[in-house]
């Protein structure tokens, strides 16, 4: 067996990750998100995913909107049924979670001076909590991947961005509370 050829093995048919779309096909638009991104085609679950990631936010903003807000900057949320904040009672100083409730009725109302009295970090979430609506909408009927899509959004960045900020200003009412600020 002198000539006898190596063993190879049997080739794997090619399972592209990425379904490319050609400009001008109409199911992406262009066939691109933002800077060439050609997105994952999901399955069912990213389309139960996207509704999900588009109705409780939705729901948030339109119980906001069902809210008056409190004159005092926090205790919007006792309106629902819920107990004061155990933290604020216990302690005296309030919790990051604090003027939240408060801060998003103001919001969908514009009042974005109430919302900053109330919290201001529920500026910020209100508005980043308002655009995942669109774009959960948008992944949904275009059948986007929900990890591609978020990774290519950058959401991990954007969860520790808020977490940091929510905790600075947290830090700051503390302090400006603690030391009559």
């Amino acid at each position: 067996m002198e000539n006898a050829l190596p063993e190879v093995a049997p080739a794997r048919p090619s399972v592209p990750d990425r379904i490319s779309v050609p400009p001008g096909d109409g199911r992406f638009g262009d066939g691109r998100f933002g800077g060439g991104f050609t997105p994952e085609r999901g399955d069912w679950s990213s389309r139960v995913m996207w509704f999900v990631l588009f109705a409780v936010p939705l729901a948030v903003v339109i119980t906001a909107a069902m809210l008056t807000p409190s004159a005092s900057g926090h205790g919007t949320h006792t309106q629902l049924g819920l107990p004061p904040c155990g933290f604020l009672v216990f302690t005296g100083y309030p919790c990051p979670g604090c003027g939240l409730t408060t801060a998003f009725a103001h919001m969908v109302r514009l009042q974005v001076l109430g919302a900053w009295h109330a919290n201001p970090f529920g500026i910020v979430l209100f508005v980043v909590t308002a655009l995942t609506i669109p774009v959960a909408a948008v992944g949904f009927v275009r059948g986007w991947g929900v990890v591609a899509t978020l990774d290519r959004l950058h959401a991990e960045k954007i969860a520790i961005g808020l977490s940091l900020l929510s905790l600075v200003v947290w830090i700051i009412r503390v302090a400006s509370q603690a030391f009559g600020g």
